[in-house]
């Protein structure tokens, strides 16, 4: 099977992702999603963190996954990152 062909001109690029769990997450669990800032919001954690690559994205949703986390939203965000003030 032949890899997924590049496009003229591209380089992989870090993507931004935004991830939404159910119900707040305990502080361990934090530390464990090293890299990654966190948001309370009603009734869920929204986490958002820049990410190298597809094969991140997997590994952190698997990381997610055996954490025992419900999984309710994973965003690829377009635009400046909003947790960064500048």
């Amino acid at each position: 099977m032949n890899p997924p062909a590049e496009r003229p001109g591209s380089s992989p690029m870090r993507a931004l992702y935004q991830l939404r769990v159910a119900g707040p997450l305990p502080e361990d669990l934090v530390r464990d999603l090293e890299g990654l800032r966190m948001s309370v919001e009603p009734a869920e954690t929204v986490l958002y963190g820049t990410l190298a690559d597809q094969s991140a994205l997997f590994g952190l949703l698997t990381h997610i996954h055996d954490l025992g986390l419900q999984l309710l939203e994973v965003r690829r965000m377009t635009g400046p990152d909003p947790t960064e003030r500048g």
